[in-house]
């Protein structure tokens, strides 16, 4: 509960500091609309897409034969300009992620928030960079839901990518990297200290209203 409402505080104050940025500069003028309402990645709307998972770190050969494992995510998204250039990003996205092991799937469900930099390099082309936070939300071995326990279920890394914005329609591409470890505890219910992270690479489309 302590992890879930620090993401909604770490969104509140990012949506809070975004508005006290824009919201004189859409004001300056009486009666002519500020050309940062007219950004082209500016706006509101939702967007999901495939994930690429796999984990990374020096304890991964410990567990055996890994690969990569494929799934989704999807939420929504807000952009607030603070320039001709550049804007603030905030978003809200369920996401799957995880690996195989031996042909088994370990999957698991996060509630993330990653909060970008936008940079406009033309008018149909972006790049995004930037810190996110998730939260497990629950861990699944072959199908079947496992205990949390083991688990950090406090996760935060980076996020960088590029986007293509056509009228109101986004496609892009992200690599995330993962800093937190995934196991905080053995089988045995021990401490442990395993160098075991999460990466993910997506790709997307989206549309703003």
């Amino acid at each position: 509960m302590k992890n879930i409402l620090l993401i909604h505080s770490f969104l509140a104050l990012n949506l809070t500091a975004a508005a006290q940025i824009t919201g004189p500069t859409m004001q300056q003028q009486d009666h002519n609309v500020s050309s940062y309402a007219f950004a082209p990645n500016a706006g509101i709307g939702i967007k999901g897409g495939v994930n690429f998972s796999n984990i990374r770190g020096s304890d991964t050969g410990n567990l055996g034969n890994t690969s990569g494992h494929t799934n989704f995510h999807a939420g929504v998204f807000a952009q607030f300009p603070i320039g001709d250039h550049f804007s603030v990003q905030p978003e809200v996205l369920y996401s799957r992620k995880g690996y195989e092991l031996n042909d088994a799937i370990f999957r698991f469900d996060y509630l993330e928030l990653p909060v970008l930099a936008a940079y406009n390099i033309t008018n149909h082309i972006s790049v995004h960079a930037g810190p996110q936070v998730g939260i497990m939300l629950s861990a699944k071995e072959e199908g079947k839901e496992v205990d949390l326990e083991p688990y950090n279920t406090f996760d935060y890394g980076v996020a960088a990518g590029i986007e293509g914005h056509f009228s109101r329609y986004r496609i892009g591409a992200r690599y995330n990297l993962h800093f937190a470890d995934l196991r905080s505890q053995d089988l045995n219910g021990n401490n442990i200290n395993e160098d075991i992270k999460h990466r993910v690479a997506h790709i997307y489309v989206g549309v703003s209203f």
